[in-house]
């Protein structure tokens, strides 16, 4: 019998019509929390997840919340169904959906900081410029050698650590293109700038961080159960305090992405499904493990699929 977990796709994941099956399937729960997240968020939700264009679901303060409400859609449902996960993760903005999951955020609170936090991410891009691009085809220890050259024009840091040959670097745009120059001198096979406006994951998100963590603060957060596999350390955070920190910590430091995978093999996790739009964690977890389980489901026709493999 496998042992699962629950992961949970971050920004960069969204599409359009992500929602419109999910709508059609269950209205009866995406309704609800549809209602609740348009209310909170200011965002014509609906529209956008039946028929908004890449372009309009893009902006960050538009692309977390219709992620998320995605998300937590198909945890309700995949619990409901009698799904149980062994461990739970998310990378990025899916770890605030894995702490739902994972009983540690209540949906409302989470929706809360998830919103705030698209919004101030999405100011932190029209503030200092910065950048993010994905070098492939360096192992990190080398990309990081990279990092420390390029600093001599600007910050620059590894940023999602996302498995073998896969390493994110974020910053200012003159350290970022520096990397990528020293990058591809080194014999990286190519590096992608990613259509970000901003240096999350970096230092540059200092003033981000803050303020969340003033948002944090204000919220309740219990012991996760299950517990839940922390992007900023790569290792159980199995309290409430360590969730927080977690939380509170993951705007400026990297998402330790390949760590986490290899804590829930530790852990005994041998099969890993992934609720949210895309197919980027799915990705990632066999990029790891070129033989690892890995399932995606966006909707409950993929979770019945899943079910009845």
């Amino acid at each position: 019998m496998s042992t699962l977990a629950f992961l949970f796709p971050g920004q960069g994941s969204q599409r359009p019509g992500m929602g419109v099956q999910l709508l059609q399937e269950r209205p009866d729960v995406v309704e609800p929390l549809l209602a609740e997240a348009e209310a909170e968020s200011g965002l014509p939700l609906r529209a956008l997840l039946s028929g908004g264009s890449p372009e309009e679901l893009a902006p960050t303060d538009v692309a977390q919340p219709a992620i998320f409400l995605v998300s937590v859609a198909l945890v309700r449902i995949a619990t409901e169904m009698g799904l149980r996960p062994r461990l739970v993760a998310g990378h990025s903005l899916g770890e605030y959906t894995a702490a739902v999951a994972a009983g540690a955020l209540s949906w409302k609170d989470a929706l809360r900081v998830v919103c705030a936090r698209g919004r101030l991410m999405a100011g932190a891009q029209a503030g200092r410029s910065g950048t993010m691009a994905a070098v492939s085809g360096l192992d990190a220890d080398r990309v990081k050698e990279l990092c420390v050259l390029a600093g001599t024009v600007g910050t620059v840091v590894a940023a999602n650590l996302n498995g073998p040959g896969q390493t994110v670097v974020s910053g200012d745009v003159a350290a970022v293109d520096r990397v990528a120059h020293l990058a591809l001198e080194a014999g990286a096979d190519d590096v992608v700038r990613l259509r970000v406006g901003a240096a999350f994951h970096s230092p540059l998100m200092q003033p981000v961080q803050d303020e969340l963590e003033a948002i944090l603060d204000a919220v309740a957060i219990s012991d996760p159960s299950p517990p839940l596999v922390a992007n900023a350390t790569g290792e159980v955070a199995a309290v409430a305090a360590e969730v927080r920190r977690a939380l509170a910590g993951q705007v400026t430091l990297p998402v330790l992405w390949s760590a986490c995978l290899a804590t829930l093999r530790r852990e005994g996790c041998d099969a890993f499904l992934e609720l949210g739009p895309g197919r980027v964690v799915t990705g990632l977890a066999r990029l790891n493990d070129p033989d690892a389980d890995a399932y995606a489901a966006d909707s409950v026709a993929k979770l019945e699929a899943y079910l009845g493999r």
